[in-house]
């Protein structure tokens, strides 16, 4: 699966497409915070590309909720992102963002709604950062993901309902790569928020599940060794539970 390929699925409109390589300068001076977050940024991309622009001229969907336009850009690394780089790309551009990676083996789509910050004036604060699984081989779930993403498929009430479809889509791509279940749209917005406190759940357990399992293979001490063993047993029939919810 190739960035190419990604970007084609969304089925853009010509007056959407604006490819525009952008300097990481850029990223320097808006996104990094820190001499840290520069160096991450220097270290880790390649190439940062803004390709097309969502706007009410470019689709014929109106603004709504503070989404004037949504951003496609596509990203190449030198190494595998951290979710800090990620949150830097998202923070760094005043508008949300559908970030499409290029991976050594696949490519990785993400998106991070935005909301105002509360102490800087004109400022944006990535609420949360939601990043899909890395797409190499093109899976049933892949073929389902990327056939959902088509621009005149997706809602039309307003660019905010847009990005948040899109959210849904990462979401929903996500629960299927966890889970081997189908890919499945959520039917409303009640649905996505279960699946989403879902995932959160999933995640929880899982590190839970790790540090149990670590834990336990690294006990010297044997009577001790059996009682770690046993509640990393307990943790995993919750690991297991968390996983079944998302099919």
């Amino acid at each position: 699966m190739t960035v190419e390929e990604i970007v084609a699925a969304f089925a853009l409109p010509a007056g959407a497409i604006r490819p525009t390589r952008i300097p990481k300068t850029v990223l320097n001076e808006r996104g990094a915070v820190t001499a840290a977050d520069r160096k991450l940024v220097d270290a880790t991309i390649d190439r940062l590309d803004w390709v097309a622009t969502l706007s009410p001229a470019s689709v014929g969907v109106v603004a709504g909720d503070g989404v004037a336009a949504i951003q496609v850009m596509t990203l190449t690394v030198r190494a595998a992102p951290t979710q800090r780089l990620l949150t830097l790309i998202h923070r760094a551009v005043p508008l949300p963002i559908v970030l499409i990676t290029a991976l050594e083996e696949g490519v990785r789509v993400s998106l991070a709604p935005l909301r105002k910050a509360e102490r800087m004036e004109n400022e944006m604060v990535v609420e949360r950062l939601i990043v899909g699984p890395e797409i190499g081989a093109l899976t049933p779930a892949a073929a389902s993901f990327l056939a959902s993403l088509a621009v005149p498929g997706l809602s039309r009430v307003s660019l905010d309902r847009v990005y948040e479809g899109l959210v849904w889509r990462v979401e929903a791509l996500v629960a299927a790569e966890i889970s081997g279940a189908s890919f499945r749209l959520p039917v409303d917005a009640d649905d996505a928020v279960a699946r989403r406190n879902a995932l959160a759940r999933h995640d929880a357990v899982a590190v839970e599940w790790s540090r149990a399992r670590n834990a336990a293979r690294s006990e010297k001490n044997l009577s001790r060794q059996v009682a770690l063993a046993e509640a990393a047993r307990v943790v995993k029939t919750r690991f297991d539970a968390a996983i079944l919810a998302l099919a």
